[in-house]
């Protein structure tokens, strides 16, 4: 062990009065005498992600006194992730030195593609961090311009590697911030398709569940539910005052407008929703006009502009338009029968089902099973009779 290790590592005990921590930096010695460099590596991944170590530790002077003397044996891909609480501990005090520490990182990882990418998507969360008085990101174009060179960069890796989720969650908080709902929605859930649930904390889930719900309610152009209704991220809300949420997304997958109305009194306080009501209520509107659809067979799905009116709550004059929207969306394919005033459903965009539409859609095959089975017999009962006519 160096001098100025061993130095720096007394010190530290002498200075920390939290047994824990005193314990883990005392593992730290031991590891580092002993030279297990994996093992320390995998040790200080631990501790500076650990809040009451960055509590107790000054990070900066930890990296500068410890970490440096022990770099060059540390995985760069490791090292980008030990690195990047250590550089929210500097940019706590000064922002300017924690983008600079991080350009210094940069280099020194810059053979590892992955530990740069994880190096970046670091830079870019910091950036996303550094606000101006008003709440906005000082530098928003540059956020968009770094996230658009790590997203090139991820492209071209094979397969899900660790340094997904972080960039995945960095495009989606940069999505959220300029308001792009839709685009919120589907980054999230790519990046709660690539970290491990286990990392996050309670709040951290139930705040990811809560964000999702109304992204999805929110976003244009989604009206695929399932996936979101299917996902153990929701659990998150169980059992809290947020729990409304996770009915009116049923509300929604359902198409149902008077399940969603009476929870007003929920989602109304929320001025995204309140503000966007007239855009919440269209939208249940075509999603109700997919679920009369998806709930008959094929060769049920003539449905009048009464039938429609009544479910999606609009007068009757404006079932067409209605219908044409969903159609010019591709929710649908069809045609409209004005003269009937009947609605030609041919086809309707697949999404992921809920259990009660899966079971839905499990007696219609019944059904369908029951019709070839009698065609079967009608087949079989007269084959003699129209073999020996021919």
């Amino acid at each position: 062990m160096s001098d100025k290790v061993e130095v720096y590592l007394k010190k530290l005990k002498e200075a920390v009065k939290t047994p824990a921590i005193v314990e883990a930096i005392h593992t730290l010695e031991n590891l580092y005498t002993k030279k297990l460099w994996h093992q320390l590596t995998t040790e200080l991944r631990k501790d500076v992600y650990n809040p009451a170590f960055a509590q107790h530790v000054d990070l900066k002077d930890f990296y500068d006194q410890f970490i440096v003397e022990l770099e060059r044996h540390i995985n760069l891909l490791n090292l980008a992730e030990i690195v990047i609480p250590v550089s929210k501990a500097i940019f706590a005090k000064n922002k300017d030195a924690a983008f600079e520490f991080l350009a210094g990182i940069q280099k020194t990882v810059k053979k590892d593609k992955q530990a740069l990418i994880r190096v970046n998507s670091g830079i870019i969360e910091l950036h996303l961090n550094n606000k101006t008085p008003a709440g906005g990101c000082v530098d928003i174009k540059l956020i968009r311009s770094l996230i658009e060179e790590a997203q090139h960069d991820i492209d071209e890796l094979t397969g899900v590697t660790p340094v997904h989720a972080p960039f995945y969650k960095v495009s989606a908080n940069y999505l959220k911030e300029v308001g792009n709902f839709a685009g919120y929605y589907r980054e999230s859930l790519r990046y709660l398709g690539c970290e491990d649930a286990q990392k996050l904390s309670t709040e951290e889930k139930h705040v990811q569940a809560m964000l999702l719900g109304f992204a999805a309610l929110l976003g244009e152009n989604i009206y695929n539910f399932g996936e979101l209704l299917a996902h153990p991220i929701l659990d998150a809300l169980k059992g809290t005052a947020e729990h409304w949420l996770v009915d009116v997304l049923y509300s929604f997958n359902s198409g149902d407008l008077t399940k969603f109305r009476e929870y007003e009194p929920k989602w109304s306080p929320w001025s995204d929703m309140r503000k966007r009501r007239d855009f919440l209520e269209e939208k249940i509107r075509l999603l109700c006009i997919m679920e009369v659809a998806l709930g008959r067979n094929s060769k049920e799905r003539h449905i009048s502009f009464n039938e429609i009116a009544s479910k999606a709550l609009i007068d009757q004059k404006n079932v067409e338009f209605l219908v044409m929207k969903a159609l010019s969306k591709g929710l649908v394919k069809g045609s409209i029968d004005q003269v009937n005033r009947i609605v030609n459903i041919t086809w309707v965009q697949p999404r992921v089902l809920s259990p009660a539409q899966i079971y839905q859609m499990s007696e219609r095959i019944g059904a369908w099973r029951a019709d070839v089975e009698a065609m079967e017999s009608v087949v079989r009962d007269n084959a003699k009779e129209i073999l020996m006519k021919v």
